[in-house]
């Protein structure tokens, strides 16, 4: 009986011993089936980012190890990505990044006639079309070109009329730089750019315009280091003619006339608070070599000595923006004899307001002082800006208060907006209010309302365009910007 017993349960044990051997067995190849298929995939994914990447295809391809066991865990379910982080890669062709952006504008500019100052109405149709052409040359050096709308003769705005009867508007060159970087904390760039100090504000630069040169940026933990150093005009006169325009600027006849540049550098300093709250320091100073030629650029006849030659062509008349005082009507010797304007700056970030990532803040003051001169010489704008505009139905709202006396920065290089046909010699309120209608497509509303600060005084040797009993100029800009 004991025996009897003893037999079935060694026939029971090897049975179920059977059949965990089996399993295991079957187990042992669903994990090698498995590891074929990843290993299929992984060599497709490879192809796949070559292609991408505009490599030629490999042939033979390095055998990844098999997966020979698995460890089976509980799935979770998929967690929302944050809208922040989700980036979608430009389109490539050949290793060429491309990108374009499409703006169409209704621009109004209104301001009342008076006893010393003609009236303003001009309402018209714009658009601006920018495509953009990155390319890596190695790990440590790209380029970049843009082409874009724009009229020849205005280098702040990049804005075409709809005017011109039915002939094509042109394409021109904007950027065209190559960028070595031999580390991440390391930068030089030559070629056709935005200077080194651009930063979108309004202040300083306009937002258009472009600067030949080069700069170099060094980073040392949280403290950058910028200079820059750009070419404006270069007569290429030995000895100028007591009949040459470039008298005009102050070049004296029988003399060599030099070029115009300009040599900007600074620091910036990253000052973090916290996860939401962080701050920036910018202090920087620029020097200008014979600035008055820059501002002979917009004389009738000067153009012709300064632009024309350059870019090969004749303009049909000079470069805007001639707000600065000079020491005549009917010269462009500027009232201030040297331009070296030193800038301080304060911004404060946050990412969020009351725990909503939609509602970022950004506030920001500027000061400037040009300290070639000892009147009318100062500069100051502060800027608030709440919210976004990334996804549909994000809005965004910003005001803006600045002063720019008419001997503090170089009105051919300052906003064409915030200064409405003078650049400097004014005070701005600007309002704005974005919403974006879908992701890449934003409805931007813009309104300035600018007065002007002095008048001519001819005792002074001060004379500007629009002086302090101008009419008040209204702007309004309603626009359809596309990002693509």
């Amino acid at each position: 009986m004991k025996f009897t017993m003893a037999v079935a349960l060694t026939i029971l044990l090897a049975g179920s011993g059977w059949a965990q051997s089996n399993e295991t067995a079957q187990l042992k190849q669903k994990v090698e089936e498995q590891g074929r298929q990843i290993e299929a995939l992984q060599q497709q994914l490879a192809r796949i980012e070559r292609a991408l990447a505009g490599e030629p295809a490999v042939t033979e391809t390095t055998a990844q190890p098999r997966v020979t066991a698995a460890v089976f865990v509980q799935p979770t379910p998929p967690r929302a990505t944050p809208v922040a982080v989700q980036t979608q890669a430009p389109p490539q062709i050949a290793g060429f990044r491309l990108g374009a952006d499409f703006r169409f504008r209704y621009d109004a500019s209104i301001r009342s006639a008076s006893e010393t100052t003609t009236g303003l109405q001009n309402m018209r149709q714009r658009y601006r079309l920018r495509f953009n052409v990155d390319r890596d040359a190695g790990t440590d050096l790209s380029m970049r070109f843009q082409l874009t709308t724009g009229a020849v003769n205005n280098g702040i705005t990049l804005d075409s009329d709809f005017a011109g009867g039915v002939t094509r508007h042109p394409f021109f060159i904007s950027e065209a730089y190559v960028d070595y970087h031999p580390n991440p904390n390391l930068s030089l760039r030559g070629g056709r750019q935005e200077e080194v100090f651009a930063d979108n504000s309004r202040f300083l630069w306009d937002d258009d315009v472009r600067f030949n040169g080069f700069h170099e940026k060094w980073k040392k933990g949280r403290v950058e280091f910028r200079a820059g150093q750009y070419f404006f005009v270069n007569p290429n006169v030995f000895t100028t003619p007591a009949s040459s325009p470039l008298t005009l600027a102050g070049v004296t006849p029988g003399t060599i006339a030099r070029a115009a540049q300009m040599f900007h550098q600074g620091v910036v300093v990253e000052a973090p608070m916290n996860n939401v709250w962080k701050s920036q320091f910018t202090g920087d100073v620029h020097v200008y070599r014979n600035p008055s030629l820059i501002a002979l650029t917009s004389n009738a006849s000067g153009v012709g000595a300064t632009v024309n030659p350059a870019i090969g062509v004749m303009l049909s008349g000079g470069a805007p923006g001639t707000g600065n005082a000079t020491t005549s009507p009917t010269n462009t010797i500027l009232n201030a004899r040297y331009y070296q304007v030193a800038r301080g700056v304060y911004r404060l970030d946050a990412a969020e307001l009351g725990g909503n990532v939609k509602l970022p803040l950004s506030w920001s003051v500027q000061v400037a002082r040009n300290m070639g001169t000892s009147t009318l010489r100062d500069a100051i704008m502060s800027t608030i800006s709440v919210g976004r505009t990334r996804e549909t139905g994000e809005i965004r709202a910003l005001y803006s208060f600045g002063i720019k006396d008419a001997n503090s920065m170089i009105s051919q290089l300052t906003d064409d907006d915030f200064g409405t046909g003078i650049g400097v010699n004014l005070a701005t309120h600007h309002f704005r209010f974005d919403y974006a209608l879908r992701k890449g497509v934003v409805f931007q509303n813009l309104v300035f309302r600018q007065t002007e600060r002095r008048s001519s005084n001819p005792a002074q040797s001060f004379f500007v365009p629009l002086g302090r009993d101008t009419p008040v100029t209204w702007r309004y800009q309603g626009q359809l910007a596309i990002s693509f």
